[in-house]
This record gives C-alpha cells, sequence and structure tokens, in this order.
C-alpha cells in the first residue's frame, strides 16, 4: 500500500506510512594525502565538511582541475546538503556536489570513481524524480565497480520502482532483505508484489514482518498491506480481521476503518461501508479516500 515516497540520508521515505530510513552513514573511504589538498584530506577525515569546501575552493582557484580537491569539495558538498534542512540551500548544495563530481569524471584515470559515483547516484536521487535515472546509472557503476553498500540497495530499489521498473525495484528489495533483513524492507517489497498482484509472496512478507517486529508503526503498516492483500482476493472474512488486528495496534486508524468500508463495499453492503468511512473522517478529518468515498457512496 504505497503512499509516499521521499527518501532522505537523515531522513526516511514513508511508503504505506512506513518510514523507509535510508541511513546517515560516515563517509566510507579515505582520501590518500597529496600535496595540494593536504589541509582538505585533515579536515574532510574530521567530518568538518564546510570547512572542507572552503579550502578546496581556495585550492580550485590555483588548480581548476585538480581531481581530488574537487572529489573532497562534491562529497563534502553532498553531506551539507543531509544536514541541511532549508530547501533552497540543500538543492544548491546538491546541485553543486553534481557538478563537482561530474567534472572529477572528466578527467582521465580517476583513482575515485567508484566512490564519485556512489555519491554522485545519491545526490542525483535528491535532487528529485526528474534524476532518477541518472541515479541509476551513477549506483549501478559505483556496484559494477565494486562499492557494496546497503544504501545503494535501498537507493536503487527505490529509484527503479518510482521510474516504473518494477522487476528491477522487486530484485533490488530482495537483495536488501539479504543483506538488511529489516521488517521495513518486507513491508515495501510486499506492497510492490501486491501491485504486481503476487498476493502469495506478498502476504508471507508481511506476515513475517508482524512477527518480527516491535514497532507499532511497522506492524501497523503491514497489517494495513496485508488487509488490502486479502480484500483484493475476494478473502473479505480474513481481510476484516486483519483491520481489526490493525485497530488493536492503533485505535485511531483512519486507515483500517477505510479499510474495513472497502470490503464492506465489496460485499454490497454500504451503509455498513459508509459507516466505517465516517469513523474514518472522524479520527483524521483530512482522510481523502473516506471523503471521496462518502461523497460517492
Amino acid at each position: 500500500m504505497l503512499i509516499l515516497v521521499i527518501v532522505a540520508i537523515v531522513s526516511g521515505a514513508i511508503v504505506a506510512g512506513v518510514f523507509l530510513v535510508v541511513r546517515f552513514r560516515a563517509p566510507i573511504f579515505a582520501i590518500r594525502e597529496t600535496e595540494r589538498p593536504q589541509d582538505a584530506i585533515e579536515l574532510w577525515n574530521q567530518e568538518l565538511y564546510a570547512d572542507v569546501v572552503a579550502v578546496t575552493t581556495e585550492q580550485l582557484d590555483e588548480y581548476p582541475l585538480d581531481p581530488t580537491a574537487l572529489s573532497l569539495r562534491g562529497f563534502s558538498r553532498f553531506y551539507l546538503a543531509m544536514q541541511e534542512v532549508e530547501g533552497e540551500r540543500r538543492n544548491r548544495y546538491l546541485e553543486d556536489s553534481v557538478r563537482d563530481l561530474r567534472r572529477v569524471l572528466l578527467l582521465p584515470d580517476v583513482e575515485l570513481a567508484p566512490q564519485i559515483n556512489y555519491i554522485l547516484g545519491k545526490a542525483s536521487f535528491h535532487r528529485g524524480e526528474f534524476f532518477y535515472d541518472t541515479a541509476i546509472e551513477a549506483l549501478k557503476r559505483a556496484r559494477t565497480s565494486g562499492i557494496e553498500r546497503l544504501d545503494l540497495l535501498e537507493y536503487l530499489a527505490l529509484a527503479s520502482r518510482d521510474v516504473g521498473r518494477t522487476d528491477e525495484a522487486i530484485e533490488y528489495f530482495r537483495e536488501v532483505i539479504d543483506v538488511g533483513d529489516e521488517p521495513v524492507h518486507r513491508v515495501v517489497l510486499a506492497d510492490l508484489l501486491i501491485e504486481d498482484q503476487r498476493y502469495d509472496e506478498a502476504n508471507e512478507l508481511l506476515r513475517v514482518a508482524v512477527r518480527g517486529s516491535d514497532d507499532p508503526t511497522v506492524v501497523q503498516d503491514a497489517l494495513l498491506s496485508l488487509g488490502e492483500s486479502l480484500r483484493a482476493q475476494n478473502r473479505f472474512n480474513e481481510s476484516i480481521e486483519v483491520y481489526k488486528q490493525t485497530l488493536e495496534v492503533n485505535d485511531s486508524s483512519a486507515e483500517a476503518h477505510y479499510g474495513i468500508g472497502e470490503v464492506y463495499l465489496a460485499q454490497g453492503e454500504p451503509d455498513r461501508a459508509r459507516f466505517e468511512w465516517r469513523e474514518a473522517v472522524r479520527l483524521n478529518p483530512n482522510h481523502i479516500e473516506s471523503l471521496q468515498r462518502l461523497q460517492e457512496y
């Protein structure tokens, strides 16, 4: 059950109401010492990213194509973007990061090419949906070059899903589960499988997620997705029971009441359906789907 997807390194993607966190990780590589960017390397290793940008900018005024200085500035601008709350400043950091990293890749024999593609892919993803294809290409190059990271797979999975490459997204999410095996990953993969009408696979993933999570939010969203899957299979009694389980986890879940209403509607009981939709709106006056149903019925 996919509602919204917005992924950030320091925040997460809301998928079926679940926050899929793509983690903010420290740099995965050490920068080797060279003569010109020495100060920048020391600042980088201390994670003083704003200072790295200042020092490398001075160095690049003198040596415009120094690959280490360009790489460090591009990396640092990306991490500054991920720490930035204000949208315009964040976008500016991302644009500048992408520009720096692309310039490095134009140079011959770039030693840090795998790491550059890794950060370039993530920065491109965070620039928005129009850059997802670019993100996928860069992340694939990073992976081919030997970068193996859980968040790299998460980005590939999410970007592939959002550009409509469902089969690829499903396979990436399977790899994510193999590496990370977190219940939230199972919920997101199950939602994709439900869209693809692969209900049995989805149901098993969701039941495992419910059993394996102590996070009420993850459990709630796994149950909501399971209720939707069962309803899509016309397993109406089972679907209602699952939605009732959701209400045991969160008795103010408008989504659960909406789902029960959808089951009653499918069974030809519009009066009972309206009761559930009204309850959903009472709990959440802005529940769009229930408001629409009440206008229709």
